[in-house]
């Protein structure tokens, strides 16, 4: 989190012109669009001004319910409305759809004619969980849709250069506008960030409209990621340091950065190994299976959502585990495929150390 705000606090001196777009501020505007705006946005808004608006709907008291990541983005926010660099850029277009599909998005226009596309990543609803799901079975899935008629529907001809991203599944989303948007508009698109987010089925990936954006994209990923390797995805991902571990790496607000760059980073072991096991089950199902398998693991979550929900964190995990162990639908080794990943992915190499260790001395 200090990288980012040192960053605000140094760059926010100097205006565009000055320094040009870069990776960082592409991640600053894909974290914003996570904020909740509604009934705030007018047609078109500057950042300072949204931001006096937020924080008269947010007091401290509603502030201190929000997530985590919520709580750094708004902190964030706040720093960037104070600065040269972001205080005047304008917003347009905002969008939030949670019927059917979990969907956001926003536009920024940081210079004239320049533009930042920012795509939602998934928020803590089950239908946005479920959306990264069926990604492995469906294509395209409604959210993707979306992502398609956003960006058709905001460039304006005065856009000369259009720069797209997004952190997790709008990632996603961003290569898939950028991949299926109109012809006039894929001329203007500069560079696609996809921000630790997942990839495509085989069909897409060996499509022409993959291909015509290779030269355009841009992988960023933590040491530890595993989203960036799920499904066919870019082979040069730009690896970057993480102050966190595992699982919450894919939280940006931990990555390191050197002034207007990203730390390069080495991908570990763990990573490798998590891609190694989701790859050999996914080339293990057809499209149906996968879609019967997600189906049940779904709808397993939304029968036992209160009971994990009311439980405490340090019991959360072994209480996921122990419901997915008395479903009847899912055979032995579907269970312990599922099972093994959420381990993996939620805890530590230290922590298992640490269990370990505890039961050895009893």
């Amino acid at each position: 989190m200090e990288n980012l705000i040192k960053y605000i606090n140094i760059y926010g001196n100097y205006t565009f012109g000055e320094k040009q777009f870069n990776e960082v501020d592409n991640i600053l505007f894909s974290l914003i669009v996570y904020l909740n705006f509604e009934g705030l946005f007018k047609n078109k808004i500057t950042i300072e001004e949204i931001s006096k608006l937020y924080f008269q709907k947010f007091n401290e008291n509603k502030i201190n319910n929000f997530s985590s990541l919520q709580k750094k983005i708004t902190k964030l926010l706040k720093m960037m409305a104070t600065k040269t660099r972001f205080k005047n850029v304008e917003i347009y277009d905002y969008i939030k759809i949670k019927e059917d599909t979990q969907f956001g998005a926003m536009s920024f226009r940081f210079n004239k004619n320049e533009l930042y596309i920012s795509y939602e990543g998934t928020d803590s609803s089950l239908i946005g969980w479920k959306e990264n799901f069926e990604t492995s079975y469906k294509f395209p899935i409604k959210s993707q849709e979306e992502s398609i008629k956003y960006i058709n529907a905001v460039t304006k001809k005065k856009d000369k250069i259009i720069y797209i991203g997004g952190h997790s599944k709008g990632g996603n989303l961003a290569m898939c506008a950028g991949m299926y948007a109109k012809t006039e508009i894929k001329k203007k698109i500069k560079k696609i960030y996809n921000n630790d987010g997942p990839g495509f089925n085989i069909e897409q990936f060996n499509s022409k409209d993959w291909n015509n954006i290779q030269n355009k994209l841009i992988t960023i990923a933590p040491e530890d990621s595993i989203v960036a390797y799920l499904l066919n995805h870019q082979n040069n991902i730009k690896i970057i340091k993480s102050t966190a571990k595992s699982i919450k790496q894919h939280d940006p607000t931990t990555w390191e950065c050197f002034g207007e760059f990203f730390e390069t980073g080495t991908r570990t072991e763990t990573s490798k190994e998590l891609e190694t096991k989701i790859t050999k089950w996914v080339n293990n199902y057809d499209y149906a299976k996968r879609e019967k398998f997600v189906s049940t693991i779904f709808n397993l979550i939304e029968t036992s959502y209160s009971k994990v929900k009311t439980t405490s964190k340090t019991s959360q995990l072994s209480t996921f585990i122990s419901i997915i162990k008395e479903t009847t639908k899912l055979n032995k080794k579907e269970k312990e495929f599922i099972i093994d990943v959420i381990k993996t992915l939620f805890i530590t190499k230290e922590e298992q150390k640490e269990k370990q260790n505890e039961k050895n001395k009893n």
